[in-house]
């Protein structure tokens, strides 16, 4: 159908940039700068410097990321490594990819870690935490960083949609997602905040054996210089060419984190009065979102998105299920289940707080090109919905 308020609009933006776009385009390949050429190391360069940390290393995702940081960190079989349900499952499926033990926790009201629950999910086995900063803010890294200083942990942070957040810490500082932990995963999926031209992902770390690590294994663990091979591993390196295009977009990148926090108040200020409505504004003067999604929680989830396609407006559910209910776990491999009660007993009894998340989470249109209008109808359609 043709929307009238499109969920993300990847041909507005390249058409705002199309030369460019183009001239990047042109400018690598006329040099048959195809693969980890200039382009590639100089956007590593940036993106570390923006994150504030040492080192970037481009992959082909950040699903790639994920795998190569959990193997570069040593994390491996008979680990545990803790995470939250409420998360795309790449960010479980890559500790079963690294040989390890996923156990899940439940969230709190703003998506994120239940940090609460961490210490009552550590066993003798536990090696790792794994948090997802979701749509676009941070955990509580304060207190996930202290509990992991204290028990010995590794932090692998899956940063993939929080580029650009930050929260201040005690000191008064203020740190950015991706440089807590011993690494951090961001996506530059086509549609995340800062995204490419298909798929392609970041690690950030201080740690230069990592570093290294992660270099070679994201190109089958071969040393480009001596030509011998020191891992067994994949072809995960972002292509030049991504890289030279993101690297045109990065530039407007901080602009475009600005609209976005622009456009998230105007929905806030649209729909902080709808009662049957909970939108994504916490209070807490310590973090500072960047709203990759803009996801409320809604009464009569459903109908509420069904009527919104009806009006021309393109919304996404994410997610519907919980991940341990897909098929995948419900088959064999069931993690554990980490609640406020302590381990869940059945697992399908399900984490409380992720469960009602699942039936109430819509995401908005949130992308720097759109239009006071187009954020005023889709509120208007909101409000018009709730007052039938």
């Amino acid at each position: 159908m043709e929307y009238k308020v499109r969920f993300a609009n990847p041909a507005k933006q390249y058409a705002d940039h199309r030369e460019e776009f183009i001239k990047a385009f042109d400018d690598t390949l006329s040099r048959g700068a195809i693969v980890n050429k200039e382009e590639l190391w100089k956007f590593e360069e940036d993106f570390a410097k923006f994150v504030g940390v040492k080192y970037g290393i481009g992959v082909n995702s950040g699903t790639s990321a994920l795998d190569v940081a959990l193997q570069a960190a040593g994390i491996g079989q008979g680990d545990e490594v803790i995470t939250v349900a409420h998360t795309f499952i790449a960010s479980i499926s890559s500790i079963y990819l690294a040989g390890a033990t996923p156990v899940l926790v439940d969230v709190g009201q703003d998506f994120n870690m239940d940090t609460r629950l961490l210490e009552k999910a550590i066993t003798p086995k536990t090696k790792a935490i794994m948090p997802v900063h979701l749509n676009g803010r941070l955990c509580d890294m304060e207190v996930i960083m202290d509990i992991a200083k204290r028990k010995g942990l590794i932090v692998i942070e899956d940063a993939a949609q929080s580029l650009g957040a930050s929260m201040k810490m005690a000191d008064g500082a203020a740190q950015s997602a991706g440089s807590f932990g011993v690494a951090g995963c961001f996506s530059l999926y086509w549609a995340k905040a800062l995204g490419g031209f298909g798929g392609s992902g970041m690690i950030t770390t201080n740690d230069p054996a990592i570093a290294e690590k992660a270099r070679l294994m994201r190109y089958n663990g071969e040393n480009r210089e001596d030509r011998h091979f020191y891992y067994h591993a994949h072809n995960f390196l972002m292509d030049n060419l991504q890289a030279a295009l993101l690297q045109v977009k990065f530039k407007y990148f901080p602009q475009w984190l600005q609209r976005r926090k622009e456009i998230a108040e105007l929905y806030h200020q649209g729909l902080g009065g709808v009662a049957q409505v909970q939108v994504p504004h916490f209070g807490d003067p310590r973090f500072s979102d960047i709203y990759t999604n803009y996801v409320i929680r809604a009464e009569r989830r459903d109908e509420l998105a069904k009527f919104l396609q009806e009006q021309g407006v393109e919304t996404m559910i994410s997610w519907g299920t919980p991940t341990y209910k897909e098929p995948v776990f419900v088959q064999g491999g069931m993690p554990r289940l980490v609640s406020a009660g302590g381990d869940v007993h059945p697992p399908a009894g399900g984490l409380p707080e992720t469960e009602k998340i699942c039936r109430e989470v819509l995401s908005f249109p949130m992308y720097p090109e759109l239009t006071l209008e187009q954020v005023q109808y889709v509120i208007e359609q909101v409000k018009g919905f709730y007052a039938q």
